[in-house]
């Protein structure tokens, strides 16, 4: 038997990926991807059996380096275990890389949430590795070795883990950011902001959510004066209730990250401003961009809205879960399946209630992990293709009434404490329409020429003070990865 063979017959229970590249010099060079199983009793046999195939890889004389990558993605729940998510341990398989390297005595490589600078350079300066993958890291900011080299290591943008990149890329789409819009986008979005060769412009931004503090950043870096007003005594709008939910919590780099910039680039926040018409006519601007955002609203009931509460008020804290709960959730994002995350760690009873053909598909599925296993060990009941209708009250308990999209006779009764819905944001627009006839564009915006990258602003009104642009938002918008938590 070749020892190719004997190698399959040993890793049975593995898969192995040979990967050949060209080196400068002509020769043809090659690596071993080694997926290794992490069930549940994993013994000290499997490890040595390990180290004995990977010796037997490093000896063979056909391979340069080992990438070691332990774990098998036969489901989502295992794949999260090889390529762990936010709110899951930060490079889990690290050290057992480093056994790999310490017993073969041979060049290892190795990815696995290994999100920072910090936990790199101990992987390198520890002789755990020769090399560190970085994937999700320079998806964030592909700048990464530039700005160590230079010493600006402070403003690398930090990956949060969300994954929304993975998640489109399992599913067919675009490996895109959550909190860097260049990426994937480079042909007509640059990583680094170049200096306007136009006038300089001082602009009002309302509003210090992420929209507020990105547009912020990037004027900014064009050498444009800014300014921006802010209605409550904190920075980050909705993603500070997504970070309200401790597996999630590292959402506030998305927040962090841009104050950081936005003092290094000198522009001011004024916080505890609820700002109205004669707080920016007082400014003289010559461009106002209004991110104010939106506020959590209610689906169309039949009746009963008077009786629901809003998912926000659950992730905030405002209203503690009363159980048995019914949340309603026909937006389908981060948003509902957090409340309900929430409200199932209390040990409430809940059910989730959803009129799509699956729960939450805006959401990939790595990121559906975690939410399938919290309900499965809160024994959390799922129903699909069910719309909620109405709610009344009967005593001291509510009664939702479900009804189906699919069929018009379709009735059916829950009796619960509690009803939460989730149906998206409405716009906060009072400020933008009361300064619309106040603007030279009267605020609207050419989306066409923005997209080609031209002056999307045109005069309508010559006797307009100022360029006005909002922060355009639609009720569900869950393809904006910061538009819903």
């Amino acid at each position: 038997m070749s020892m190719e063979a004997r190698w399959t017959t040993a890793c049975a229970s593995r898969t192995w990926f040979w990967t050949p590249c060209a080196r400068p010099s002509g020769r043809i060079s090659s690596s071993a991807s080694a997926w290794w199983p992490t069930s549940n009793g994993t013994s000290a046999f499997r490890r040595r059996r390990a180290s004995k195939i990977a010796k037997r890889l490093a000896g063979s004389g056909k391979v340069d380096f080992l990438n070691i990558i332990r774990g098998h993605i036969d489901h989502d729940a295992h794949l999260t275990n090889v390529i762990p998510i936010q709110g899951m341990a930060s490079s889990p398989h690290l050290d057992f890389a480093g056994e790999v390297r310490a017993t073969t005595k041979f060049p290892v490589f190795h990815a696995a949430r290994i999100a920072d600078v910090a936990t790199a350079r101990h992987a390198i300066a520890e002789g755990k590795l020769d090399m560190v993958g970085m994937t999700r890291a320079h998806i964030a900011d592909p700048h990464i070795v530039k700005k160590i080299i230079e010493g600006h290591e402070n403003q690398i943008r930090p990956c949060v883990g969300a994954t929304y990149c993975l998640d489109r890329i399992y599913e067919g789409g675009g490996a895109l950011c959550i909190h860097n819009a260049a990426t994937g986008r480079e042909a007509t979005i640059p990583h680094v902001i170049s200096k306007t060769t136009g006038p300089m412009r001082k602009v009002v931004v309302v509003g210090a959510g992420p929209a507020g503090l990105e547009v912020a950043r990037v004027l900014a870096e064009r050498g444009h004066s800014v300014e921006v007003l802010e209605a409550t005594g904190e920075a980050g709008g909705q993603i500070l209730l997504a970070a309200r939910n401790p597996r999630r919590k590292e959402m506030i780099g998305i927040v962090d990250w841009r104050l950081s910039e936005l003092e290094r680039l000198g522009v001011p926040i004024r916080y505890n401003v609820f700002a109205e018409a004669g707080d920016i006519l007082e400014r003289k601007p010559d461009l106002v961009v209004i991110a104010t955002g939106g506020i959590a609203q209610n689906p169309v009931l039949e009746a009963g809205d008077d009786l629901v509460v809003s998912s926000w008020d659950i992730i905030a804290g405002v209203i503690k879960p009363e159980g048995p709960v019914l949340l309603y959730d026909d937006n389908g994002a981060h948003t509902g399946m957090t409340a309900a995350e929430m409200i199932a760690a209390t040990g409430a009873e809940l059910e989730i209630v959803s009129p799509e053909r699956m729960f939450a598909p805006e959401i990939g599925g790595m990121n559906h992990v975690p939410y399938a296993k919290a309900f499965a060990e809160k024994n959390v009941r799922v129903t699909i293709n069910t719309r909620l209708k109405s709610v009344r009250r009967e005593g001291n308990q509510l009664v939702a009434v479900l009804g189906s999209d699919y069929s018009a006779n379709a009735s059916v009764e829950r009796r619960v404490a509690q009803v939460v819905v989730e149906h998206g944001t409405l716009p906060m627009a009072d400020l933008y329409l009361e300064l619309k006839p106040l603007s030279h564009n009267l605020g609207a915006v050419d989306y066409k020429a923005l997209i080609r990258q031209e002056n999307p602003i045109k005069m309508r009104n010559p006797d307009g003070e100022f360029d006005l642009f909002p922060h355009r938002r639609r009720r569900r918008q869950p393809q904006y990865p910061c538009g819903d938590l």
